[in-house]
């Protein structure tokens, strides 16, 4: 699935080239989906996409509504609905025993640019939020537009134009709690004649990586593709060519690794991984962590090299380690492999189970849904 942050950067960009685009947004899933609401696809002028909205069976038939809807300037919501297991009327085979309601809206460039600045406030928020969005209405005067948008964060309202008099984007703002037990599910609730989708935005995975070595680079290209913000640390000057390994992160120097709080912000929503292969400055960064009280810290290494870290650290101090069991060492899942490539790809697994307080085994063996409710800790 591609990620929010691809859909940002696909906005800005049309944005920046003066194109008009049409967003597709799933709005409403009932039963068995891919996605979920909030799933997105950005269909160009050219009939080019970026991002998903189902396993790849709605995305031609939506494209051809997109043109639709490009043309005549106008948004509109397109229904499939699978539940009885014929589909056939679309030739989509697609199998899923669900209905997904997807919003089609065209966006100027104005327009684009001003939605993806809204997305992006949510994917750098420090808590998840919530995303309302007009997907059906009344007819006369002052009544909202369909594709009117308004960003729920906290007691802050941040909205887009076309809400008409005001009187449904208060009510539609008021109480949210309940959007966040639907999750991924998302929630539809009408006012007034006027039906308004919510969806909850997670906030991107802060990554913060201590090293660069070439074992570095395959874990910040697989946490960038997945949307994550990810900063490399490195302790040497910076030079241009860190920007072509680790395209898409953001690179500083940070010479003494116990100060690495006043080069990069730390906070609960943290994961890091440290890697630089020296001891004395892994435990530096290490330090450095647990005091910040990140919610995830990944030590690349043996366990008896670890171990050591820590023996040192508390030492240092007369009072034991505060946070220790958000350390992970060795880092990783246990799923077998070997080699940079597989490494990254334990410690991204391991990482995401950790934030989605997920316990990382088979899906086979879950009980109940696969996907929990969101809170808003």
């Amino acid at each position: 699935m591609t990620t929010h942050r691809a859909i940002v950067d696909g906005l800005v960009r049309a944005s920046g080239s003066g194109e008009s685009v049409v967003l597709a947004t799933v709005v409403r899933a009932t039963g068995s989906s891919y996605g979920g609401v909030g799933a997105r696809m950005l269909v160009r002028s050219d009939g080019s996409t970026v991002g998903l909205v189902s396993g790849g069976c709605l995305e031609s038939d939506l494209a051809e509504h997109a043109r639709r809807v490009h043309e005549g300037g106008r948004a509109e919501v397109v229904r499939y609905d699978t539940r009885d297991d014929d589909d056939a009327p679309w030739g989509l085979g697609l199998g899923c025993n669900g209905l997904i309601d997807v919003l089609l809206e065209p966006l100027p460039p104005a327009r684009a640019s001003y939605l993806a600045k809204l997305i992006d406030r949510a994917l750098c928020a420090d808590k998840p939020s919530v995303l309302a969005t007009v997907i059906t209405t009344r007819e006369g005067e002052g009544a909202p537009g369909v594709g009117a948008h308004a960003l729920i964060i906290g007691n802050g309202i941040e909205k887009t134009g076309g809400w008409g008099t005001g009187d449904t984007l208060a009510k539609a703002t008021g109480d949210t709690g309940e959007v966040f037990t639907a999750g991924r599910r998302g929630l539809v609730r009408e006012f007034g004649g006027v039906e308004v989708a919510y969806e909850v935005v997670t906030p991107a995975v802060p990554l913060v990586i201590c090293g660069s070595g070439p074992d570095v680079v395959p874990l910040a290209r697989m946490a960038t593709e997945l949307g994550w913000t990810v900063t490399v640390v490195d302790h040497r000057p910076l030079d241009e060519s860190h920007a072509s390994r680790y395209p898409g992160a953001r690179v500083v120097e940070s010479p003494e690794a116990a100060k690495l709080g006043e080069v990069v912000t730390l906070n609960e929503r943290t994961a890091a991984v440290v890697m630089s292969h020296n001891i004395a400055r892994d435990a530096d960064y290490v330090s450095a962590f647990l005091n910040a009280n990140v919610a995830y810290i990944g030590v690349l290494g043996p366990r008896g090299r670890t171990e050591k870290m820590l023996s040192d650290l508390a030492s240092r101090s007369s009072e034991p380690l505060k946070n220790a069991a958000r350390l992970f060492a060795p880092v990783g899942m246990d799923i077998g492999g070997d080699g940079p490539d597989a490494i990254a790809l334990a410690v991204i697994a391991e990482i995401s189970a950790v934030v989605n307080q997920r316990g990382g085994g088979h899906l086979r063996d879950k009980k109940g849904p696969l996907h929990a409710p969101l809170t808003t800790d």
